[in-house]
């Protein structure tokens, strides 16, 4: 007996509806993901459940929410001349302040960028309110390939590593 997941069911049923329709699907990309899509992200599929889109003084991003039926991921999505992906997969806090180095897991992460910005839209299963304001800071180790951020949410601190993706490794799959 095969053992199919439900995420790669959801895909089956999704494809086999585009092609028995044969009506236009919205065209999806990485800047207007919808709540309730999958997205497969180097073959592993997550669920979108929320979404927040930031404002840091006019440089905006946004981050999905994703889902795997366990952790908790952040998929950031930055456009300026290319576009710049990242997943981070949230861990428990291991300070109380936004130093310049870090050492996790035996990785050494240096600070890149400190900032604050303003929720200016949010669907889903958001914890955050619009106009809410977050200090976030990004953190890379020594040859960029792994990230850390902490973000300060009203003295709360939330904190997340991560990793780049490439465009390439991302397939999603509107909700019907």
């Amino acid at each position: 007996m095969i053992k199919i997941g439900i995420f790669n069911r959801l895909k089956r049923l999704i494809t086999a509806n585009k092609n028995m329709n044969n009506i236009p699907q919205d065209t999806r990309n990485l800047l207007n993901i919808h709540v309730g899509d999958i997205v497969s992200i180097d073959e592993l599929d997550y669920e979108v459940q929320g979404l927040i889109k930031y404002n840091d003084h006019g440089w905006r991003w946004t981050e999905y929410k994703l889902k795997d039926g366990r952790k908790t991921y952040w998929l950031s999505i930055e456009q300026d001349d290319d576009i710049e992906i990242s997943l981070y997969e949230e861990v428990v806090a291991i300070t109380s302040t936004a130093l310049k180095v870090y050492t996790y897991k035996n990785i050494k992460y240096y600070m890149q960028e400190g900032s604050d910005a303003i929720v200016e839209d949010l669907q889903g299963n958001i914890n955050a309110i619009k106009g809410e304001q977050v200090d976030y800071y990004e953190y890379s180790d020594e040859d960029d390939e792994n990230l850390l951020c902490i973000e300060i949410w009203n003295g709360e601190i939330e904190m997340s590593i991560g990793r780049w993706i490439e465009d390439y490794n991302i397939e999603i799959y509107p909700r019907s």
